[in-house]
Order: structure tokens, then sequence, then C-alpha cells
């Protein structure tokens, strides 16, 4: 019988503060600490940053962006940008990273009814990230941008 790991997401406020700044990411090489990417998201309303919660403990963390953000990844006016996109280490290999992603679309369905596509961008090197994607729903459009620590492979999902 499979246990149900049972993640939620929620947009974080400003009184998270504290939960964010508990987060701990010893590798952030290919994303940001949520208190980082919260940080620049406050004067930016196309930018939403999404808590991965078990019960109260925050379990990941990414930003769904919306708007002039999106154009590099997608010709669709009605897409999301998945970006930041982390486990806490503490919680990793259990299953929450899978879970989440199958969240995701009744998520964005429900906060975000105008968006019928979410694109990432990930890069060439983290496989690991990679094979979650793929096995979530999203496919390789084969499209590439370079970005700052190299080629980033844009991968797509239909809602």
């Amino acid at each position: 019988m499979k246990k149900e790991v049972g993640v939620w997401l929620r947009e974080a406020r400003v009184s998270d503060g504290e939960l964010l700044a508990s987060y701990f990411l010893e590798d952030s090489h290919f994303t940001s600490l949520p208190m980082d990417a919260m940080t620049q998201t406050l004067y930016e309303v196309e930018k939403h940053p999404i808590m991965i919660l078990k019960e109260e403990a925050l379990v990941g963390f990414f930003i769904l962006q919306v708007g002039i953000g999106v154009e590099p990844y997608t010709d669709n006016p009605n897409a999301i940008l998945l970006r930041a996109y982390s486990i806490d280490d503490r919680y990793q290999g259990k299953g929450y990273g899978k879970e989440s992603m199958s969240t995701l679309k009744p998520f964005i369905n429900e906060h975000f009814p105008q968006v019928n596509e979410v694109v990432l961008a990930v890069n060439h090197m983290n496989i690991g990230a990679q094979m979650l994607y793929l096995k979530s729903g999203f496919y390789d459009t084969k499209r590439r941008i370079n970005g700052e620590l190299g080629v980033q492979l844009i991968y797509s999902m239909d809602l």
C-alpha cells in the first residue's frame, strides 16, 4: 500500500519570513534560497513565491511568474514560468518533489485560471531535476537558452 505524502501549496507571505529563513540547502548552485527569492519578489507583482508544505513544515519552495518574464521561454501569452524550484535538504528523497509536482496543475488551475501552459528552464547538468520534471509530465521543447551556469533546457507542460 502506497503511503500518501500529503503536501499542499500556498503562496508565501511576509509573515512566513522565519519559516523561509530556516530553509536548508547545502548546494544552491542551480536555484535560489527561498528567502532570497522571496525578497526579490516583494516588489514584483508578476512573481508569486509558493511554499510546499507538509502539515506546517516548509519542505520545498518555488516561484511562479506570469507576464513579460515568461517571454524568453515561450510565445504563449497564457503561460506561467516555474522557477527557483527546490526541496529542503532535510526532506529530499521522501517523495515531496514528486508530490508537489502532482499538486501543481490543480493549484495553477485554481489560482491562475487563464494559464494553459507551464514552462521552466533547467540546467543541462542538473540531471536529477530533469528526471523529476520529465516524470511529472513536462516535455523537452528542444529550445535552449544560455544562462549564467551554461545551457538551459526549456521544458513545458500543457494544462
